[in-house]
Protein backbone atom coordinates (compact mmCIF):
# COMPACT_ATOMS: atom_id res chain seq x y z
CA UNK A 1 0.00 0.00 0.00
CA UNK A 2 1.69 3.26 -0.97
CA UNK A 3 2.54 5.94 2.39
CA UNK A 4 0.01 8.58 1.49
CA UNK A 5 -3.13 5.81 1.74
CA UNK A 6 -1.75 4.47 4.91
CA UNK A 7 -1.38 8.01 6.72
CA UNK A 8 -4.69 8.17 5.13
CA UNK A 9 -5.94 5.56 6.94
CA UNK A 10 -4.06 6.27 10.69
CA UNK A 11 -6.04 9.76 10.20
CA UNK A 12 -9.21 8.43 9.18
CA UNK A 13 -9.45 5.75 11.50
CA UNK A 14 -9.35 8.19 14.88
CA UNK A 15 -12.36 10.12 13.52
CA UNK A 16 -14.67 7.45 12.58
CA UNK A 17 -18.40 7.57 13.39
CA UNK A 18 -19.40 4.93 11.36
CA UNK A 19 -17.08 2.00 10.26
CA UNK A 20 -16.72 -1.10 8.36
CA UNK A 21 -16.55 -3.79 10.90
CA UNK A 22 -17.11 -6.55 8.42
CA UNK A 23 -17.05 -7.73 4.60
CA UNK A 24 -17.45 -10.97 2.89
CA UNK A 25 -15.66 -10.24 -0.15
CA UNK A 26 -15.12 -13.81 -1.66
CA UNK A 27 -18.46 -15.56 -0.99
CA UNK A 28 -18.27 -19.84 -0.65
CA UNK A 29 -19.90 -20.27 -4.26
CA UNK A 30 -21.20 -24.54 -3.55
CA UNK A 31 -22.64 -23.71 -0.57
CA UNK A 32 -23.48 -19.93 -0.69
CA UNK A 33 -24.01 -18.48 -4.11
CA UNK A 34 -21.79 -16.53 -6.68
CA UNK A 35 -20.56 -12.98 -5.45
CA UNK A 36 -22.71 -10.54 -7.48
CA UNK A 37 -25.55 -11.96 -4.89
CA UNK A 38 -23.74 -12.59 -1.97
CA UNK A 39 -21.70 -10.35 -0.87
CA UNK A 40 -22.10 -8.07 1.97
CA UNK A 41 -20.78 -5.31 4.19
CA UNK A 42 -21.02 -4.59 7.71
CA UNK A 43 -21.03 -1.10 9.42
CA UNK A 44 -21.08 -0.33 13.06
CA UNK A 45 -22.21 3.40 15.13
CA UNK A 46 -19.33 3.83 17.34
CA UNK A 47 -20.82 6.92 18.74
CA UNK A 48 -22.84 7.38 21.45
CA UNK A 49 -25.99 8.75 19.52
CA UNK A 50 -28.16 7.26 16.73
CA UNK A 51 -26.55 7.97 12.76
CA UNK A 52 -28.69 8.92 10.14
CA UNK A 53 -27.04 6.49 7.30
CA UNK A 54 -29.55 8.08 4.47
CA UNK A 55 -26.68 9.43 2.33
CA UNK A 56 -24.22 7.65 2.73
CA UNK A 57 -21.69 6.10 0.09
CA UNK A 58 -19.95 2.97 0.10
CA UNK A 59 -17.83 2.79 -3.09
CA UNK A 60 -14.69 1.09 -4.26
CA UNK A 61 -12.43 2.46 -6.53
CA UNK A 62 -15.16 2.32 -9.91
CA UNK A 63 -18.89 1.81 -8.51
CA UNK A 64 -20.83 3.26 -5.51
CA UNK A 65 -24.34 2.94 -4.16
CA UNK A 66 -26.01 5.79 -1.69
CA UNK A 67 -27.65 4.01 1.38
CA UNK A 68 -31.32 4.56 2.02
CA UNK A 69 -32.81 5.93 4.93
CA UNK A 70 -31.86 3.96 7.91
CA UNK A 71 -31.32 5.12 12.00
CA UNK A 72 -28.25 3.10 13.47
CA UNK A 73 -28.25 2.83 16.84
CA UNK A 74 -25.61 3.68 18.88
CA UNK A 75 -23.15 0.50 19.22
CA UNK A 76 -25.22 -1.38 16.80
CA UNK A 77 -24.35 -2.59 13.29
CA UNK A 78 -26.11 -3.15 10.21
CA UNK A 79 -25.27 -5.01 6.86
CA UNK A 80 -24.91 -3.58 3.46
CA UNK A 81 -26.13 -6.54 0.80
CA UNK A 82 -25.40 -6.91 -2.56
CA UNK A 83 -28.50 -8.40 -3.12
CA UNK A 84 -30.96 -8.12 -0.61
CA UNK A 85 -33.24 -11.05 -1.54
CA UNK A 86 -30.63 -12.97 -2.03
CA UNK A 87 -29.14 -12.07 1.59
CA UNK A 88 -32.43 -12.77 3.33
CA UNK A 89 -32.50 -16.15 1.64
CA UNK A 90 -29.46 -16.79 3.24
CA UNK A 91 -29.21 -15.76 6.38
CA UNK A 92 -32.91 -15.03 7.35
CA UNK A 93 -34.51 -11.99 8.60
CA UNK A 94 -33.65 -11.09 11.83
CA UNK A 95 -30.01 -9.20 10.43
CA UNK A 96 -30.60 -5.56 9.92
CA UNK A 97 -30.00 -4.75 6.78
CA UNK A 98 -29.96 -0.87 4.90
CA UNK A 99 -31.18 -0.59 1.31
CA UNK A 100 -29.43 1.42 -1.30
CA UNK A 101 -29.62 2.69 -4.57
CA UNK A 102 -26.54 2.94 -6.98
CA UNK A 103 -24.30 0.00 -7.98
CA UNK A 104 -23.16 -2.48 -6.10
CA UNK A 105 -19.08 -1.72 -6.05
CA UNK A 106 -18.32 -5.97 -6.99
CA UNK A 107 -15.53 -6.61 -4.05
CA UNK A 108 -12.66 -8.21 -5.80
CA UNK A 109 -11.80 -11.67 -4.52
CA UNK A 110 -7.98 -10.51 -4.81
CA UNK A 111 -8.05 -6.71 -3.50
CA UNK A 112 -9.73 -3.86 -3.06
CA UNK A 113 -10.61 -0.54 -1.51
CA UNK A 114 -13.71 0.25 -0.32
CA UNK A 115 -14.76 3.88 0.96
CA UNK A 116 -17.77 5.29 3.35
CA UNK A 117 -18.37 8.67 2.90
CA UNK A 118 -20.77 11.17 4.63
CA UNK A 119 -23.68 12.57 2.57
CA UNK A 120 -21.64 15.53 2.08
CA UNK A 121 -18.26 13.57 0.37
CA UNK A 122 -15.92 13.92 3.25
CA UNK A 123 -13.99 10.04 3.84
CA UNK A 124 -15.44 8.28 6.94
CA UNK A 125 -13.71 5.10 6.74
CA UNK A 126 -11.82 3.48 4.50
CA UNK A 127 -10.34 -0.46 3.86
CA UNK A 128 -8.24 -1.42 1.86
CA UNK A 129 -7.54 -5.33 1.79
CA UNK A 130 -6.16 -8.01 0.04
CA UNK A 131 -7.02 -11.57 -0.13
CA UNK A 132 -3.66 -12.72 2.00
CA UNK A 133 -5.63 -11.25 4.92
CA UNK A 134 -6.96 -13.51 7.55
CA UNK A 135 -3.93 -16.51 6.81
CA UNK A 136 -3.80 -18.63 9.78
CA UNK A 137 -0.30 -19.72 11.00
CA UNK A 138 0.09 -23.30 8.72
CA UNK A 139 -2.57 -21.88 6.79
CA UNK A 140 -1.45 -21.21 2.39
CA UNK A 141 -5.07 -19.46 2.04
CA UNK A 142 -6.99 -17.21 4.10
CA UNK A 143 -10.21 -19.14 5.09
CA UNK A 144 -12.19 -15.36 4.00
CA UNK A 145 -10.97 -16.24 0.61
CA UNK A 146 -13.85 -18.25 -1.08
CA UNK A 147 -14.10 -21.24 1.60
CA UNK A 148 -16.93 -19.86 3.36
CA UNK A 149 -15.61 -17.42 5.90
CA UNK A 150 -15.99 -13.50 6.28
CA UNK A 151 -13.41 -11.01 6.65
CA UNK A 152 -13.65 -9.04 10.37
CA UNK A 153 -12.26 -6.97 12.07
CA UNK A 154 -10.71 -7.46 15.57
CA UNK A 155 -10.71 -4.38 17.20
CA UNK A 156 -13.41 -2.16 16.16
CA UNK A 157 -11.85 1.27 17.11
CA UNK A 158 -8.27 0.22 15.67
CA UNK A 159 -7.17 0.33 12.67
CA UNK A 160 -7.80 -1.13 9.11
CA UNK A 161 -4.65 -3.20 8.60
CA UNK A 162 -4.06 -6.55 7.83
CA UNK A 163 -2.67 -7.33 11.49
CA UNK A 164 -6.22 -5.93 12.63
CA UNK A 165 -8.43 -7.92 10.48
CA UNK A 166 -9.38 -11.84 10.38
CA UNK A 167 -10.87 -14.69 9.33
CA UNK A 168 -14.35 -15.53 11.51
CA UNK A 169 -14.05 -18.48 13.11
CA UNK A 170 -17.89 -18.96 13.74
CA UNK A 171 -20.23 -22.15 12.52
CA UNK A 172 -23.89 -20.89 12.27
CA UNK A 173 -24.58 -21.58 8.98
CA UNK A 174 -28.42 -22.71 8.35
CA UNK A 175 -26.92 -24.30 5.32
CA UNK A 176 -24.35 -27.04 5.54
CA UNK A 177 -21.67 -28.09 3.32
CA UNK A 178 -23.40 -30.24 0.43
CA UNK A 179 -20.50 -32.20 0.49
CA UNK A 180 -19.27 -33.18 3.86
CA UNK A 181 -22.38 -32.19 5.91
CA UNK A 182 -20.64 -29.95 8.04
CA UNK A 183 -21.53 -26.63 8.89
CA UNK A 184 -20.29 -24.02 6.98
CA UNK A 185 -18.66 -20.09 8.47
CA UNK A 186 -20.49 -17.41 6.71
CA UNK A 187 -19.44 -14.31 9.17
CA UNK A 188 -21.53 -12.45 11.77
CA UNK A 189 -23.36 -9.91 9.64
CA UNK A 190 -25.38 -7.57 12.25
CA UNK A 191 -23.76 -9.39 14.75
CA UNK A 192 -20.40 -9.06 17.18
CA UNK A 193 -17.17 -10.51 15.30
CA UNK A 194 -16.06 -14.03 16.28
CA UNK A 195 -12.36 -12.47 16.18
CA UNK A 196 -13.52 -9.70 18.80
Amino acid sequence: MLLGASLLMALVSGLNDVVITEIMFNPDGPTLGPDSLYEWIELCNLTAEPVQLQGMVLSDRGNGLVLDEYVLARGSRVVVPADMGSFVEAYGERVPVVSWTGEWPGLSNASDMITLSDRYGMMVDMLSYTDHWGIRDGQQRSAADGTGASLEKINIRGPNNAANWAASVDYDCPVPDPETGDDKCWGTPGAVNSVE
